[in-house]
């Protein structure tokens, strides 16, 4: 992989927007989007409204002259998008719940979803029910991808722009994916998935009558959008199919986590939780966790020892390689119950 490439990307992204920022008085992700359609439009610049103006489009088109996406990976353009959209998020302030999940979590998931819950010869259908950007599931494809498996990936979100990024994002890497600007607590038209991986937004959902239909909701008051997206994983996923959820660390020590332990222990089972590294989190109440659960299936049964664990600093690469040899190692000895 070739960090110039990467950085060809980054720049030429990077400096094609702050142009249409300042041309079309917009954000910094907005204009990432219109750029990101211009180079997709064989680099043809778009006018509304005599904007922009000539000046700005010859500079336009100079600045996409830099860039050959026939040349360059699609995992190279998807770290080029990511440094950009990463830019833009630190300068248009993006609340929390809305930023994009690191690549060095993106790659453990990765490596935890392709050990316990591999593809097999057939397609596979991989679902993010908070997809924003859609980094997540774009990292987590390219690892799954090899031995021509074909994967087929979805994503929901609520959010136009974000997944407008996702949408512009795919289509560079040329990715084939089923985006959905939806609610994803209410009906959704989609196919069940093998696996479902999200990093999933933290604090209460406003609509009370819509959570009123989960087992997760709470008695009075607004109820955690984390338990119920866990539950509605559990809707979504195929009989025996898995999901990987990064949630707040501290998930079943608050008063509310018995009613999500039960339902989850009704409906499937509590196959593992991996805690994430104190290093990469700025405090410990916002660190995260990888929880790892399976709905039930005719063949399913609860592993003898759930895979509990703490992740070692991801900077030592020792510690992490044994990390990951005893995850393969907790598979190995748990195979015959599991799958």
């Amino acid at each position: 992989m070739s960090t110039d490439q990467i950085e060809t990307v980054y720049q030429t992204l990077d400096q094609s927007s702050q142009v249409l920022k300042e041309e079309l008085q917009t954000s910094y992700l907005e204009a990432l989007i219109e750029t990101g359609e211009n180079l997709l439009d064989n680099k043809t610049v778009r006018v509304m409204e005599g904007k922009p103006s000539r000046e700005t489009q010859i500079q336009l088109k100079s600045i996409y002259e830099q860039l050959d996406l026939s040349e360059i990976s699609p995992s190279e353009v998807r770290q080029g998008i990511q440094l950009s959209i990463l830019k833009g998020m630190r300068e248009d302030y993006v609340q929390p719940n809305h930023q994009m999940t690191p690549d060095s979590i993106g790659s453990l998931m990765a490596y935890i979803v392709e050990t316990i819950a591999p593809p097999k010869t057939t397609t596979y259908h991989l679902l993010d029910l908070s997809a924003g950007t859609g980094n997540l599931l774009y990292t987590i494809y390219y690892f799954l991808k090899k031995d021509n498996r074909l994967i087929q990936l979805s994503g929901i979100d609520n959010d136009d722009l974000l997944l407008s990024l996702a949408a512009v994002s795919a289509a560079l890497q040329n990715l084939t994916v089923n985006l959905t600007h939806q609610d994803a607590l209410s009906n959704l038209l989609i196919d069940p998935a093998d696996s479902i991986v999200s990093d999933l937004p933290v604090g209460y959902y406003p609509l009370d009558e819509q959570a009123s239909g989960y087992e997760t909701s709470f008695d009075s008051g607004h109820s955690y959008t984390h338990h119920l997206m866990i539950e509605q994983g559990m809707r979504y996923l195929k009989d025996g199919g898995f999901g990987f959820y990064l949630v707040p660390a501290n998930i079943f020590e608050t008063e509310e986590a018995k009613s999500l332990l039960t339902y989850i222990q009704k409906a499937g089972h509590f196959q593992g939780m991996i805690t994430l590294p104190k290093e990469i989190f700025k405090t410990e109440q916002s660190r995260k966790s990888i929880l790892i659960v399976q709905k039930k299936g005719e063949n399913t049964t609860q592993a003898k020892e759930v895979l509990l664990a703490t992740t070692p600093d991801f900077k030592n690469i020792a510690a992490m390689q044994e990390f990951l040899k005893e995850i393969n190692q907790w598979k190995q000895t748990q195979f015959k119950e599991l799958f």
